[in-house]
């Protein structure tokens, strides 16, 4: 999961997470893009994402990424943070 998003100082960050979609009936929220888990738990994980300052929206990728997209972050002097709760 990768959500770009703008700092106090107008400077850009990049905020990267890594969960597990799973198959299964389609959530309340009416979201049929995916059902997303995330350790150790949904609250905990969130609090930690919304901690990093993100926008509404992201991207969703297949596979683990993160350490990539952190490095990408770091070649081009973008802050990038890797979400662990």
């Amino acid at each position: 999961m990768l959500g770009m998003t703008q700092k106090f100082d107008g400077k850009f960050k990049m905020v990267i997470a890594e969960g597990e979609s799973v198959r299964g009936p389609i959530p309340a929220t009416g979201n049929t893009n995916t059902r997303g888990f995330f350790k150790p738990d949904a609250r905990t994980f969130f609090k930690s994402w919304v901690t990093e300052g993100p926008t509404h929206h992201f991207a969703l990728g297949i596979g683990h990424h993160a350490r990539t997209l952190k490095r990408i972050g770091d070649a081009l002097g973008i802050e990038a943070v890797i979400v662990k709760p």
